[in-house]
């Protein structure tokens, strides 16, 4: 793993999410990732940017805003603004959240297009393309699903087959269909370019097999595509509504979704900070780090960076940390098939938004997939969540605040600094994990704290204390406060604000987002008011929400 401390900086992107529906779950995983590592960075001290916006082009949109009868341009602001507010709910804190429709990302994309030109990356090709007469319209990738023609799989898309991971073009796919009308297409003939990926092959496997520190298929996959062989990928579509190509003869056409979405990110940050923004994209002091679910590790690792290998300014990704995914009852979470748990079903079930970070990051399929269940969210925020953190929590607050009343004088035992010495070996591997993007394993280390925490304040008997030694019982709560504040700290980027809560509770008055693992927790100190951080979830609230918010199949 490439330390941290060798880069001044460090540029957080999360996948973007596409207009054609509100987050689900599965999607939410690897923007809860990169939140999580984002605040981690920044409670560090790290100059740290998060940057994310809404993908906005391809035909989706302008069927969606179609049927609502509002332009496409209209359509994007609504889900834009609706996407942000489902993730200010999830306390998901961007730096930037803007749209791949803005000026500045048309701007730079026909700025890359153009320098792809003049290094002989862009082809001309005549193709063959499906075509709708039932819908009167050319059928892109995403509106044409039929059989795979290398593994056999009878839903794959018309850009890439979700079961093999395979590259596709619509006209490659066994018995096409239309996905709008579901009748057979016909095949037209016309005139397309296509980035040369067979040019950049050669560079893209040096830049790969260069990053050591990548974890599975991150690595893997684009090193075996590229072994078997890059063929050029058409990036120019049918369609009014997206990027104009610059190029003569190409006025009535557009630029694939995948071309214009990730150089959103250069856009967002730009549009962000207006100036000095370079920095961030053509400064080797900077590192960017993208987060992304496996289904986009072939666009991030193959098209992405021959797109940033168009002109050698551009930094390129230093590190790709993709998940798994994450099921829903043994079947993927579909926006397009309504499978699922989406985030508007979330602030539905009075469930609070710290409840569904905690879960969603105790089941991180970071290395495998997971299947999300009810019984399972329930057992793991009242055994884990409620039962071990918050109860120590609790105790530790409401018997501190009743009998002292502000943090009592320290007065380590050889017993103490053992204890505290097992916790500082769990602080630096959750450390240790977090900078290695093992987060589900950091918050682990978290819970082990914890417990350790609620073994110290049992073992010691505090309320027994208070009675026959209040000297010695000081020295108990300020170790249990000290641990407390620990917690805090720990779990801030995973629960930001139930630790802002805690920080109060303990009577600390500077933000709890800055000044690194450190804190200054002072003898004297007033404490705050304690009160239930965490509620459980009772077993018929569950299964009731098991049947409502399910998702239409």
């Amino acid at each position: 793993m490439i330390a941290i401390a060798e880069f001044k900086r460090t540029l957080v992107t999360s996948a973007l999410p596409y207009v054609n529906n509100v987050p689900h779950l599965g999607n939410i995983v690897c923007t809860l990732r990169s939140d999580i590592y984002s605040r981690y960075l920044k409670l560090q001290g790290k100059e740290t940017l998060f940057i994310c916006g809404t993908d906005e082009s391809g035909t989706r949109t302008e069927i969606e805003a179609q049927k609502r009868k509002l332009t496409p341009d209209k359509y994007c602001k609504v889900m834009h603004d609706t996407i942000l507010k489902k993730f200010n709910w999830l306390e998901i804190e961007f730096d930037n959240f803007g749209r791949t429709s803005s000026e500045t990302n048309k701007r730079l994309t026909q700025e890359i297009f153009s320098d792809l030109e003049k290094k002989g990356w862009i082809i001309e090709k005549e193709i063959t393309l499906l075509y709708c007469a039932h819908d009167d319209r050319y059928l892109p990738d995403s509106y044409v699903e039929g059989t795979c023609p290398f593994c056999g799989f009878e839903g794959a898309k018309g850009d890439q087959c979700d079961n093999c991971s395979k590259f596709l073009e619509p006209a490659e796919l066994k018995n096409p269909r239309c996905k709008l009308c579901g009748k057979t297409p016909e095949v037209r003939k016309d005139m397309h370019l296509f980035l040369d990926l067979t040019k950049a092959a050669p560079y893209l496997k040096k830049w790969i097999e260069s990053k050591k520190e990548w974890k599975g298929i991150s690595r893997n996959l684009p090193l075996a595509w590229i072994k078997e062989g890059l063929e050029p990928r058409c990036i120019s579509r049918n369609l009014k509504w997206g990027t104009k190509i610059p190029k003569k003869g190409y006025e009535d056409k557009v630029f694939y979704v995948w071309f214009d979405a990730p150089i959103g990110y250069i856009a967002f940050t730009e549009e962000l900070l207006q100036k000095d923004w370079e920095k961030w994209w053509q400064s080797k002091d900077t590192r960017i780090v993208h987060f992304l679910g496996k289904d986009n590790v072939p666009f991030h690792t193959i098209i992405w960076p021959a797109e940033l290998m168009s002109n050698s300014k551009w930094n390129l990704p230093d590190y790709i940390s993709s998940n798994e995914y994450l099921n829903y009852e043994g079947e993927q979470f579909s926006k397009s098939r309504n499978v699922g748990i989406f985030t508007s079903d979330l602030e539905k079930t009075g469930i609070e938004p710290s409840i569904w970070r905690f879960y969603m990051s105790a089941t991180l399929p970071e290395h495998k997939d997971y299947d999300f269940d009810w019984q399972d969210l329930m057992d793991k925020t009242n055994n884990e969540l409620v039962a071990n953190i918050g109860n120590f929590l609790f105790r530790t607050l409401s018997f501190s605040k009743k009998n002292f009343g502000e943090v009592p004088s320290e007065k380590l035992s050889a017993d103490d600094k053992k204890s505290l010495e097992s916790v500082e070996k769990l602080k630096g591997r959750y450390i240790d994990n977090m900078e290695n993007f093992n987060l589900k394993e950091a918050l682990k280390n978290v819970l082990e704290i914890s417990n350790l925490a609620n073994q110290y304040f049992q073992k010691n008997e505090p309320w027994v204390l208070v009675k026959t030694d209040k000297e010695r019982c000081g020295a108990v709560i300020n170790v249990c406060l000290g641990l407390s504040s620990l917690l805090g700290k720990l779990l801030y980027p995973f629960l930001p604000s139930s630790s802002e809560r805690l920080w109060k509770q303990l009577g600390f008055t500077d933000d709890i987002s800055k000044g690194g693992l450190d804190f200054a927790l002072k003898s004297g100190q007033k404490l705050g008011e304690p009160k239930i951080l965490f509620t459980k979830i009772e077993k018929d609230d569950a299964e009731k929400f098991k049947i409502e918010f399910s998702g239409k199949r």
